[in-house]
């Protein structure tokens, strides 16, 4: 029996959180903030700043400080659960300085990386994807009934004109002509307001945005199995009631305004759940736990026994591995780790039970809406795996890189703090030859440390210097010119 599916959201001043779970468990999350904003999806017309040709890219600036990079060669793979279309790989050719371009962004950026575009726009629906320019139509896997298909198809071709493509999601199965025809005037409505509004813009400017996360969920998610969306936002309420009427009837009456005075995630036993989530280790209801390390590009996830205890070591290497394959791909999701991924399971001799694990491992990523790469058990008893990064992490969105260890971890030694403060005091020195004397205010430990080894003479004989023990300081110390 199919579990039911729940939405939940909550919205506090500088963050907003989506939650969908099957059968009381949390499967989904999805965060939105003022200072990391998701923009995949928008679009805008951008202007050309340079070329690269080593790169294959020009770098297009879109307005308000943000610039991002479009291939030449537009090789991007649109990807849902459903269907896999490959854009055509064609040449766009070298763009020169100060040309205008509507592009689209397939990619978030961040400090390291640009934005990714492409010039091939994609406008999604619930029910359809319209593709301007673009010939290729084709409808769901997921649509066997080929009396439905033909249906869809001939709906489709009733209202979309001959040079645009489209694809029919799964959504659109056995539902009224009506809305469907009413998305699909939409869509076309939204691209026309685009054409316009390029037409009269500068460049660089914003033509369109991508609707609100709240409603992106409740359009690429929602199906038959969802019996419920509870918020805890009056605004957000109304605007989902308005989308549902138009275009999600099986939602209809499922929609609920939470006003209780405890907390909604709260009440619903949710931030419990998301505690998991933002943890190195997972435990395992077995005892075995999982050991998450992200990091820039790649993150590794090993499975260990830990404290499970079966009369057979064999027995509970497997039952452990079988249980981290489930749970594996729902942490992936949740924490929305993209790149490469390698998992390292509790080697196993056994051929049919590598074969059971994976199995269940890919069975439980099929769930995953983000295209995934997949390899089978290498011979060092590895399985690498890449996901395409669609949106910020979680860790993105939640956590900043600690000032002191500058990702590592690790906070620097006492004495690798003081080496720090010479090197400061004796920069100041070169560089203010006018200064006669500093004040440092240290933390507790660090002027202990140079009291205790009589550093103070050391530190530069050139200045008079002082140190006073500061209990409040955030930094390791304090330079103070005199």
């Amino acid at each position: 029996m199919k579990g039911k599916f729940k939405i939940f959201i909550n919205e506090e001043k500088n963050l907003l959180r989506i939650v969908i779970t099957k059968n009381g468990q949390v499967e989904y999350l999805f965060l939105d903030t003022p200072s990391i904003h998701p923009e995949v999806g928008s679009i805008y017309l951008g202007k050309i700043e340079n070329t690269v040709s080593g790169l294959g890219a020009s770098f297009v600036s879109l307005g308000e400080g943000k610039t991002g990079f479009l291939p030449f060669e537009d090789e991007e793979i649109y990807m849902e659960e459903e269907f896999i279309l490959e854009r055509d790989l064609s040449l766009s050719g070298y763009y020169k300085k100060g040309e205008e371009v509507i592009v689209q962004i397939t990619r978030p950026g961040d400090e390291k990386k640009k934005m990714k575009l492409t010039k091939k726009i994609l406008l999604p629906g619930r029910f359809l994807i319209l593709m301007p320019g673009i010939s290729k139509r084709g409808i769901s896997k997921k649509i066997t009934d080929l009396k439905e298909r033909k249906r869809l198809f001939e709906i489709a071709k009733e209202i979309v004109p001959e040079n645009f493509g489209f694809i029919i999601r799964t959504a659109a199965q056995y539902k009224e002509k009506d809305y469907i025809l009413k998305e699909a005037k939409h869509l076309l409505g939204v691209w026309k307001k685009i054409i316009r509004y390029s037409k009269v813009k500068k460049a660089p400017s914003p033509l369109w945005e991508e609707i609100p996360l709240y409603l992106r969920i409740i359009r690429d998610y929602v199906n038959e199995e969802f019996d419920e969306v509870r918020v805890d936002n009056e605004f957000i309420y109304k605007e989902i009631k308005k989308y549902v009427d138009m275009f999600v009837p099986e939602l209809n009456g499922k929609v609920k305004l939470y006003k209780e005075g405890v907390p909604l995630f709260l009440r619903m036993g949710i931030e419990n759940q998301l505690e998991k989530f933002l943890t190195r280790k997972v435990y395992l209801h077995s005892g075995g736990y999982l050991l998450i390390e992200e990091g820039e590009t790649l993150t590794a996830i090993d499975v260990n026994t830990g404290t499970s205890e079966k009369e057979n070591i064999k027995e509970t290497i497997f039952n452990t591995n079988m249980e981290a394959a489930r749970e594996i791909p729902r942490q992936i999701r949740v924490r929305n780790i993209s790149g490469l991924i390698i998992v390292d399971f509790i080697d196993m001799k056994e051929k049919k039970e590598k074969e059971m694990v994976f199995e269940r491992f890919k069975e439980n990523l099929r769930e995953d809406k983000v295209k995934i790469k997949l390899l089978n058990f290498s011979e060092l008893g590895l399985v690498e795996m890449s996901r395409k990064r669609t949106n910020f992490s979680l860790k993105e969105i939640l956590f900043r890189e600690c000032e002191e260890c500058k990702g590592t971890g690790k906070i620097k030694s006492v004495p690798l703090i003081f080496t720090d403060l010479k090197k400061e005091i004796w920069f100041r020195t070169i560089h203010n030859p006018d200064v006669k004397k500093y004040r440092i205010e240290a933390t507790t430990e660090l002027y202990n440390y140079i009291m205790e080894n009589n550093l103070l003479p050391t530190l530069c004989r050139k200045k008079k210097i002082e140190v006073i023990e500061n209990t409040f300081l955030e930094e390791p110390f304090r330079i103070i010119e005199l």
